[in-house]
């Protein structure tokens, strides 16, 4: 093969590029591409993966301007290649460059993967996104810390009456969520991490780096001038489309976020932007994996502008074009309701007022998520917190319906094709970031009640052959602090507020403070510790409030606010099976917010079904990837008799609640 001549200007070098541990399964696809440095005359191209000659895969150079300098570059790609080899596979790449021999390489670890092996199973997994430890721990505190009519608190001298549905499970470990170029990670170079197996770099979706990222990251310049640079990116398929392509899976999608946001995203696209919203929603009905085919028999979410003729640059209905293939469409919790098994399914429960692309050209103008559960619950919203407005939207269903639905169709309207369905709950990450504690701790128990249904499905199956997985993507900075016996008066009052101002060498700096922030300790908030003095505080210890604290010697659980004294008491509504947040005798968990962003701390994962023990221990976030991918493809017969011994049997201690 043959280069066109160039200018030169340094010594000429060639790049696979794969990432240095690069694994994948047996006939997973993957984008190999070359990038080739500084050539002016080349030739003599050998690709070899192993023993196995790859070069005829390769097409024409393409002469392209790397790393936006003037050096003289080209790109050679083979693209949507697999391993069906499993090993270690050494992957070498060789060329003359100005009669200068020049190579690169890599081993790729190729896992087993095979119809021979494949066991037919189900897998759902559950994804609250920023779904930390402490997340679970408030989620628990709050649901599970329930009065009666007769008094009696369900959480008694430290111990619960009932867990969650996800601390049910028998099988908890940690996941490191580190990606490529960042200890503190976003939702979309997390979900390539557990959705291919192989990490990547922020905002990444199933893509990695390349050499015309400079034109767009870091310089503001994501638009439709940059959107080819954005869409180049070498591609690494997911488990979706991998089950979908090879084994004819069911897949499906469930998020309480617009379906194209990231963590949806990156079971159905690939794009180096997660902003690339109408990219993303095309690559749903016509997926590059899948031959052009739709990604998912199921979508439930928010976000119907990218599907819109109205919200894309191409005026594509692109829900019509799902229609015409035979999907049924529902907008409203009344509409899902009435769904039962049939032809897939297509639901967006949100859309923006008047759809419209956003003026880079690659996005829509508005990002409607679908309302959190507290605001469709009917719950009154804390004083600091946003007051609720659904608009027109006032019939969206709740996750566990979606949840319920979901499974229904996929497990009963194809013959009993086995499927792969994921469940997010979006707004725990997205009311942290904001510090609303109201507002992320109940999308959190919303999150557990999807797991519930699950699980009672997955226990009425004859066969044992789902497997549900609850990890989070990565975590926020959320963490529990106490107790807070703030009256209802005070801590629905927006009307009464504080203006708290300090200096610091950025200039003066400030925030309001509500009546609810004895429970929500915000991240401006100087929190000062008043359990010691070897700190860089001063002043007053506690924190500001808008009253007066009342402070009881004799009984400090009583007190309005006590971090260490006292336990939660919230009611139950008959009616939704959620905790309300308000009325007489509550207490209400305190927690704190030190950032209103992504933080660096592993993530819990729980898990339960055939396979399930693959998931203890700490792991890092791409191993779920494979272990969710041995779980479907390995006999676990022998890890799943010890599972049933430890949970069944009577010689080992079981653990509360459980």
């Amino acid at each position: 093969m043959s280069l066109p001549a160039l200018a030169q200007s340094t010594a000429p070098s060639v790049r696979i590029l794969l990432p240095e541990r690069t694994r994948l399964l047996q006939g997973q696809l993957v984008d190999l591409v070359l990038e080739v440095r500084n050539v002016t005359t080349a030739a003599n191209l050998r690709v070899t993966a192993g023993t196995v000659d790859l070069t005829p895969n390769f097409g024409r150079p393409v002469v392209t301007a790397l790393d936006c300098d003037t050096a003289p570059d080209v790109v050679i790609r083979a693209d949507l290649q697999s391993f069906n080899v499993p090993g270690d596979i050494e992957l070498n790449v060789s060329l003359t460059a100005d009669g200068t021999a020049i190579s690169d390489k890599r081993t790729v670890t190729v896992r087993e993967f095979s119809a021979a092996t494949l066991q037919r199973r189900n897998l759902i997994l559950f994804i609250g996104d920023a779904m930390g430890t402490a997340y679970r721990d408030a989620a628990r505190l709050v649901s599970r810390s329930i009065v009666d009519d007769q008094g009696k608190n369900s959480f008694r001298d430290g111990f619960f009456d009932d867990l969650l549905e996800m601390d049910k499970m028998p099988v908890s470990g940690m996941s490191m969520t580190y990606g490529t170029d960042s200890i503190v990670p976003d939702s979309a170079n997390t979900g390539t991490a557990w959705a291919t197996g192989n990490k990547s770099f922020l905002n990444a979706v199933n893509t990695f780096v390349d050499g015309n990222d400079c034109r767009w990251r870091f310089t503001g310049l994501t638009n439709a001038t940059t959107l080819p640079a954005i869409l180049d990116n070498p591609r690494v398929e997911n488990l979706w489309q991998y089950l979908k392509r090879r084994f004819q899976y069911k897949t499906g999608i469930v998020s309480t976020a617009s379906i194209t946001d990231a963590t949806p995203a990156v079971q159905g696209a690939y794009v180096g932007f997660r902003q690339a919203r109408l990219e993303i929603a095309r690559q749903f009905v016509e997926n590059p994996m899948l031959g052009g085919r739709p990604a998912f028999d199921v979508m439930l979410g928010g976000g119907a502008d990218p599907f819109t003729a109205a919200g894309r640059t191409d005026r594509r209905n692109l829900i019509g074009e799902l229609q015409a293939q035979g999907y049924r469409y529902v907008t409203t919790a009344t509409g899902l309701r009435s769904i039962s098994g049939g032809t897939p399914l297509l639901g967006l429960f949100k859309s923006g007022t008047s759809p419209a692309p956003a003026a880079n050209g690659i996005a829509t103008a508005t990002d409607a998520n679908m309302d959190v559960a507290y605001d469709k619950l009917g719950l009154t919203r804390p004083a600091s917190e946003p007051v609720a407005n659904l608009g027109a939207f006032t019939d969206q269903p709740m996750l566990e319906l979606m949840t319920q639905k979901a499974i229904e169709v996929l497990s009963t309207s194809f013959g009993g094709t086995p499927f792969i369905l994921m469940v997010e709950a979006a707004s725990i990450d997205k009311q942290s970031h904001p510090n609303n504690a109201a507002g992320t701790i109940w999308d959190t128990i919303e999150l557990d009640k999807s797991v519930g249904v699950a699980r009672a499905w997955a226990a009425k199956r004859f066969t044992k052959d789902t497997l549900i997985v609850v990890t989070a993507d990565h975590d926020q900075s959320m963490h529990i602090i106490g107790v807070s016996n703030s009256p209802d008066t005070e801590y629905f009052n927006r009307s009464k507020s504080d203006k708290v101002t300090f200096k610091t060498g950025a200039g003066d700096q400030d925030f309001t403070v509500y009546g609810d922030a004895a429970s929500n300790a915000r991240a401006g908030l100087p929190f000062i510790n008043s359990s010691t003095t070897s700190s860089n505080n001063g002043g007053a210890t506690g924190m500001p409030l808008s009253y007066a604290p009342r402070n009881v010697a004799a009984d400090p659980a009583s007190s309005t606010y006590s971090t260490y004294f006292g336990s939660p008491a919230y009611r139950l509504d008959a009616r939704t099976g959620y905790p309300v947040n308000a009325g007489a005798g509550l207490r209400r968990l305190a927690v704190g917010f030190r950032t209103g962003d992504h933080t660096g701390s592993s993530v819990p994962v729980t898990a339960e079904g055939p396979g399930a023990f693959l998931f203890n221990g700490y792991m890092d976030q791409t191993d779920i990837f494979f272990k969710m991918a041995a779980a479907l493809s390995v006999d676990t017969s022998d890890i799943d008799k010890m599972l049933d011994l430890m949970v069944s049997g009577t010689k080992y201690p079981k653990s509360i609640g459980k």
